[in-house]
């Protein structure tokens, strides 16, 4: 796939699932959703050489979002390459960044992009709730759980239109991650 092309379905993937892009500059944007921020980040190159750690997260402005998403034909070899930088500010500098580092494969854009952003939406569903909903009881302590986020969209990894659910537990904090279609075993 080219880079140019993963552009395209990366900005309409975001958009049908609800987002809002803004480009930041040639490699990267920045995703919006309710009060989650995340950077999408499309690299030129498929190594990192960095000298200065955090000259990389300001440039980046890895401070003032909630996670980056790495595309790439190297994406998690460049996420790890991420998630070590995140730990050496941490360590050498005593700047805590509390980011998720996530990696997408440009090969199989769609189902990795979906499947991170199913991964992203329960991780920091307290920033994207759109909907306060009694469901059952919560598995681990019984106490009832809600529906914290709801939305309708195209499934690529299933083929059909689903609705997903990010239901919490306020108690014992269990979050799950509950997609319904027609086609799948209890939709």
């Amino acid at each position: 796939m080219e880079r140019e092309d993963a552009v395209e379905d990366l900005s309409r993937i975001m958009t049908e699932r609800g987002f809002t892009l803004s480009r930041l500059n040639d490699e990267s944007f920045i995703a919006r959703l309710g009060s989650l921020n995340l950077l999408i980040w499309l690299p030129s190159e498929d190594y990192l050489l960095i000298s200065d750690p955090l000259e990389f997260v300001d440039k980046m402005g890895l401070s003032k979002v909630d996670g980056i998403v790495v595309v790439s034909y190297r994406a998690f070899y460049m996420a790890d390459e991420v998630s070590k930088l995140v730990d050496m500010v941490r360590v050498w500098n005593g700047m805590h960044l509390n980011i998720k580092v996530y990696a997408v494969d440009i090969y199989r854009l769609e189902e990795r992009l979906e499947e991170t952003i199913n991964l992203a939406l329960t991780t920091f569903s307290s920033k994207v709730s759109n909907i306060n909903e009694p469901d059952g009881p919560c598995p681990k302590c019984g106490a009832q759980m809600i529906v914290k986020y709801r939305h309708k969209h195209k499934s690529y990894i299933y083929g059909e239109s689903v609705t997903e659910d990010v239901i919490v537990c306020d108690r014992c904090l269990i979050k799950i991650h509950r997609i319904k279609g027609s086609g799948l075993v209890g939709g």
